[in-house]
């Protein structure tokens, strides 16, 4: 049985459209109507009917489109699956929060791109909530997020903790008890996360004004400028914790976790394996690294 006949009526019975399935296939019309008549010689049997404009499958072309769905789904499989094998090459897309990408990313592509010459990196810029869509609808192929995000279909492993800190501008007065600072000033946030208003519970304090930012770097820098307080982790202010230039008002019990994010159908291919478990291996390092406060 000629595959290519079959795949034939495999576009076709799904679009039901002899023109369609020929611009799809990049064949001519004739050519699509010979091999469906090919086929259905071969097979014994009438696979389509037409009526008026409209084509219907026959009650054997419905049998025969029941099992070439299953046939080209196994191929299509079977390329996936091989593919994986393959050498990391072509394009990698990643997004992340500008902070990981100044802070950690861009120490990583570099040795990457050392190992696997013939991928191309492309770096995207974005909050933790558009870093999610963009790999959820495959605009990305891998992620990095703060906090529990979550949705079906993406993998995510967790790479690192951070703790939350309350901060404020030294030169904004202090007072007691700490609702009075939530009084005198807007709190600055990217969102009331579950994360975030756990933390605010735990010092029992409600924000009478919220001013949202869309990145932790945004946050920092407006809270810099002694417009509000804000919840920002350790590893974004340390740099500001040890010049002085910004005041801890509260810590917290609660942490802010890190996920390395992709697609579930993207797990094991080799792009998006090897640059996952470099990432793992050098993450901790880069934390850890003590020239991080002059990054």
């Amino acid at each position: 049985m000629d595959l290519r006949h079959l795949q034939t009526f495999h576009i076709v019975s799904a679009h039901l459209n002899f023109t369609k399935a020929a611009r799809i296939l990049n064949y001519s019309q004739p050519t699509v109507s010979q091999q469906i008549k090919s086929l259905e010689m071969e097979l014994g049997h009438t696979l389509l009917n037409r009526v008026g404009k409209k084509m219907y499958l026959t009650p054997a072309g419905s049998i025969v489109k029941r099992h070439t769905e299953s046939l080209f789904g196994t191929l299509d499989s079977l390329t996936r699956e091989l593919k994986k094998l393959e050498k990391p090459a072509g394009t990698l897309i990643i997004a992340a929060p500008e902070f990981y990408c100044g802070r950690y990313l861009s120490h990583i592509i570099g040795p990457y791109i050392k190992l696997y010459p013939d991928v191309n990196l492309k770096l995207i810029c974005c909050n933790s909530e558009e870093t999610l869509k963009l790999v959820s609808s495959n605009q990305a192929d891998i992620g990095f997020v703060a906090g529990n995000l979550y949705q079906s279909g993406i993998e995510r492993q967790l790479i690192d903790e951070e703790e939350l800190i309350l901060v404020a501008n030294p030169l904004l007065t202090a007072v007691s008890p700490l609702q009075n600072m939530f009084d005198s000033h807007p709190f600055i946030t990217y969102g009331l996360t579950d994360i975030i208003q756990n933390c605010l519970d735990e010092i029992h304090c409600i924000p009478k004004t919220i001013v949202e930012c869309g990145s932790e770097e945004a946050i920092k820098q407006a809270v810099m400028g002694q417009a509000g307080i804000a919840l920002l982790s350790d590893r974004i202010i340390e740099n500001e914790l040890h010049r002085k230039e910004l005041k801890v008002l509260s810590r917290f019990s609660h942490t802010m976790p890190t996920y390395l994010i992709y697609p579930e159908n993207l797990r094991g291919f080799s792009t998006v394996s090897t640059f996952t478990d470099l990432t793992i291996d050098m993450w901790r390092s880069l934390t850890d690294f003590p020239n991080c406060k002059d990054l």
